[in-house]
């Protein structure tokens, strides 16, 4: 006896469904406002460099001498970032850098981090 048609055909719908799968980790970016680049110079508090992708936080001097954290909560992947000559031991915490992020159209306080500029003038993502 062989294998039926309808057992063919339940097998490949699973596989097909399952081939699928991977791509249901990915997001849109639909909730940044990206018309809008903020920059912010500050000193790097917090650094997570690994993938899916960069977050770190900042420690901003406001005008009036006081300070914010800003919440980049999101970047470019990390393997990408090193593939474009940043590596994690250039933004460590403590360094200083202006970056440059646009605001979670939900939550302004939160920001996608689009550009760093190294206080040697390099930028990077």
């Amino acid at each position: 006896m062989g294998i039926g048609w309808r057992y063919v055909a339940a097998l490949a719908g699973v596989l097909a469904v399952a081939a699928t799968r991977p791509a249901l980790g990915h997001h849109s970016f639909a909730v940044y406002d990206f018309e809008q680049q903020i920059p912010f110079e500050g000193v790097v508090a917090t650094l997570s460099f690994k993938n899916p992708h960069i977050a770190m936080t900042l420690t901003h001097t406001r005008p009036d001498g006081s300070t914010e954290t800003i919440d980049f909560v999101e970047g470019a992947p990390a393997n990408m970032a090193v593939r474009g000559g940043l590596t994690p031991e250039m933004i460590k915490p403590g360094t200083k850098v202006t970056a440059i992020g646009s605001p979670r159209r939900d939550n302004p306080n939160a920001f996608f981090l689009r550009h760093i500029r190294l206080a040697d003038g390099r930028e990077f993502l």
